[in-house]
């Protein structure tokens, strides 16, 4: 199963010219309420530097979901239902997401006419 919470880049991140990299000091750094910034270069984002915090979330995110994936693709009913999926979806067996929204409202009398 996905974590609940997958730790994304807020496009309200800081972002920080290369040139002003030596006015973020290690104190602060440390002091600032910001934990991401995107450094660029005339508008070309070039790196990210996110706090230890953040990093650490991300590693063990990433490390739950391969640990999920690894189960998932060893457990034989689980890896046959995802493969399955997968058939089906190749071969065109697919509806839209709104058909099976208004379908399960209308099974569940939640559609009034």
């Amino acid at each position: 199963m996905l974590p609940s919470t997958i730790p994304m880049i807020d496009p309200a991140v800081k972002f920080v010219g290369v040139s002003k990299l030596r006015d973020l000091s290690a104190a602060k750094l440390r002091d600032s309420s910001e934990t991401t910034y995107v450094l660029q270069d005339n508008d070309q984002p070039l790196a990210v530097l996110l706090s230890y915090e953040k990093y650490l979330l991300i590693q063990q995110q990433l490390q739950q979901g391969m640990v999920s994936t690894i189960e998932m693709l060893t457990n034989e009913r689980e890896f046959l239902s995802v493969k399955t999926g997968i058939d089906d979806v190749v071969a065109g067996r697919t509806r839209p997401i709104s058909d099976v929204k208004s379908r399960s409202k209308v099974k569940n009398g939640e559609e009034h006419e």
